[in-house]
């Protein structure tokens, strides 16, 4: 989604990232990576639970990188997990 801001923005289309960082780290990756979409905190992690995105692994919690498309009714219209391409996002959400 890196670099694509011009095409989601033509679209209609909000990017948001969330995980289980904290704000201040958030705005630190914001500006030490130019990173423009939004960036919001999931500290307990319930927002990651609710989209199926929490993996344990022995001792350990992570999020999996997950892309899900909502549309203004709420609607999840797109999710995937991993790094989807740019293409395949937007062909899979309602235009504005």
């Amino acid at each position: 989604m890196r670099g694509a801001d011009d095409r989601y923005r033509a679209a209609g289309i909000r990017v948001f990232g969330i995980n289980g960082a904290s704000v201040r780290s958030h705005r630190a990756f914001a500006r030490r990576y130019a990173f423009t979409a939004r960036l919001l905190s999931d500290r307990g992690l319930k927002v990651a639970r609710a989209y199926d995105a929490v993996t344990r692994f022995g001792p350990f919690t992570y999020v999996n990188r997950t892309v899900a498309g909502i549309e203004r009714d709420g609607r999840i219209t797109y999710y995937r997990r991993g790094m989807p391409s740019t293409d395949d996002i937007l062909a899979g959400l309602s235009p504005a």
